[in-house]
């Protein structure tokens, strides 16, 4: 007798949660994404080759911990102080997410 697993190998499930995943992705577990509190309003703009996920927020003190953590995981994080009475800007984008969901 012959069995089929329909389990992913650890190496396939970890290159395609790779190839289609967003920042709050990286931020989250295995099977859940987490979308912090200090992202209060976030936008995605595509192009080809390129997803950029743009975050304002007006706490950015809360957010150092995690962007060294999107760091760590591959992502290019820029960040625009914010003038007075305006929100801190994050740019976070990687090249290979064109497909990002």
């Amino acid at each position: 007798m012959t069995y089929h697993s329909t389990h992913m190998t650890r190496d396939a499930a970890k290159s395609q949660r790779a190839t289609l995943r967003t920042p709050y992705h990286s931020l989250g577990n295995e099977t859940e994404m987490r979308v912090p509190g200090w992202a209060q309003h976030r936008s995605v703009y595509r192009t080809s080759g390129r997803t950029l996920y743009l975050v304002e927020t007006d706490r950015p003190a809360e957010a150092r911990r995690d962007l060294e953590r999107l760091t760590r995981s591959g992502w290019d994080v820029r960040v625009e102080p914010a003038a007075a009475g305006e929100l801190t800007r994050i740019a976070l984008t990687r090249s290979d997410l064109a497909r990002a969901a």
